[in-house]
């Protein structure tokens, strides 16, 4: 039922008024459609890395873990000429509820250079019950003085109550320097003054606020990024060296995408690299996050902090007889739609339902950019390239749905029903080393109780 459900919302979808334009990103472009780089960075891992996971255990799913949320990190709807309304219908037929748009400051705290894009998109996704998140960074990548950048953050959340906007994610990636130079040891301390800043005048401004800080990529390259676990820790240093007795962060934003070098990798493939995370490492983030902050006046995941995944995908083959609407060739190793829908359902079914601290998902892309590779029709580079959304490239009219958008649609519905185990109950170690000790991917295994009889029937809808 919940599978025919799902392809009636698909076929009202289908018929929804207006247009989506897809927008691609570039390296210093205030108005990316996506903020993450392309999928062309070689990282130094050991070649393919054996599965590293942390210490942690299941118990029966407790009653008071906290709903978890799915949507997209997508700003097409944003820049539609119909406010996204297609693309917020869209959203529901996947049973996705949320939608996190970037926004980039220029320099100027009193100029918020997209205003007209979201005084048009955010009163729709307001009427379509659509939950918003800002990703509020700096443009270009030395653009980060505390004072400045936090003022204009405080205009932002002051402008966007009054449509319900009241998540806010302090930076993207400031570990990389994509978009946080000079990417050194200074990084880490210039970051946690900017967070604790944002933090005081983003919550004088909306009493509702909820901040979020990090936003974390998963992994270094070496001198242009900071490898994430280190950098956790070296924000916690600063945070203590300040004195600061209140928080800086209510959430914490992450990107846990697979390893560059083997992009087809699935959820349960992490990196050996005990300094880098992937879906299945999220324990190293947990014990790198008490380690930090345990005793201080910031909460860790002990005390109530939870994650919130604001990027993750698996990029598909778009072969150019079915979907003309794609350019350029492929530069990074893709997978079948059949896959990436195989791929999610895991992340969901062994990880992200299964843990309470993991409230929020959204997943890289609703709607596929047209560029394989980065570049326009020219050979200028323009960013971009990603083709991991749940529908392809072209918007209404255009943009058809993958086997993920209908296959997916009852976990998301789900929510901790999906689970196909027990609940993880992540304990801290005395040390770090502890937390790398355990090959099993979290929550996999045989299902205990009334939880993952449900996820079991969640799963024979899916695949019926």
């Amino acid at each position: 039922m919940k599978r025919i459900a799902a392809a009636f919302l698909l076929t009202c979808a289908l018929l929804a008024g207006g247009a989506a334009a897809a927008f691609a990103k570039g390296a210093d472009d205030p108005t990316p459609t996506t903020t993450t780089e392309t999928a062309t960075t070689t990282v130094p891992e050991p070649p393919p890395p054996p599965t590293t996971t942390t210490t942690t255990t299941t118990v029966p799913s407790p009653p008071t873990a906290p709903a978890i949320n799915y949507g997209v990190a997508d700003d097409n709807g944003k820049y539609a000429d119909d406010g996204g309304a297609w693309f917020d219908g869209m959203l529901a037929g996947a049973n996705l509820t949320e939608v996190r748009w970037t926004l980039a400051y220029n320099g100027d705290p009193n100029t918020i250079t997209e205003l007209p894009f979201i005084q048009r998109a955010a009163p729709q996704a307001e009427k379509d019950g659509v939950h918003v998140v800002l990703a509020l960074y700096g443009r270009p990548a030395t653009q980060h003085d505390p004072s400045g950048f936090c003022s204009w953050a405080a205009l932002v959340a002051t402008t966007v109550q009054q449509w319900g906007i009241h998540d806010f994610i302090v930076w993207n990636e400031p570990n990389t320097a994509l978009y946080w130079s000079p990417q050194d040891a200074t990084a880490p301390r210039a970051y946690e003054a900017l967070l604790a800043r944002c933090y005081d005048a983003i919550h004088a401004a909306d009493s509702s606020a909820r901040v979020i800080g990090f936003g974390l990529s998963p992994r270094s390259n070496g001198a242009s990024q900071t490898a994430p676990i280190p950098f956790i820790l070296a924000v916690g240093a600063a945070y203590k060296a300040s004195g600061r007795t209140t928080p800086i962060m209510d959430q914490m934003s992450i990107h846990p995408y697979p390893n560059p070098n083997h992009p087809t990798d699935g959820p349960d493939v992490g990196y050996a690299n005990p300094d880098f995370y992937g879906v299945p490492n999220l324990d190293g983030v947990k014990q790198a996050l008490y380690d930090a902050f345990h005793g201080t006046g910031q909460p860790t995941t002990l005390s109530g902090l939870t994650f919130r995944i604001d990027e993750l995908g698996w990029q598909t083959i778009t072969p150019g007889a079915l979907y003309p609407q794609y350019y350029n060739q492929e530069n990074v190793a893709v997978v079948q739609q059949q896959t990436q829908a195989n791929y999610i359902a895991q992340a969901v079914e062994r990880y992200f339902a299964c843990d309470p601290t993991v409230t929020d998902v959204e997943w890289f892309l609703l709607v596929d950019e047209p560029t394989r590779n980065g570049r326009d029709q020219t050979g200028r580079s323009i960013g971009g390239g990603w083709q991991s959304g749940f529908l392809t490239a072209g918007g209404q009219g255009v943009s058809t749905p993958k086997l993920s958008y209908s296959e997916d649609a009852p976990l998301f519905a789900a929510g901790r029903l999906a689970c196909s185990g027990g609940m993880i109950n992540w304990t801290p170690a005395a040390n770090r080393a502890q937390t790398v000790s355990s090959t099993k991917p979290q929550g996999k295994g045989k299902g205990k109780g009334k939880n993952a009889k449900k996820a079991a029937k969640v799963r024979l809808a899916r695949r019926r």
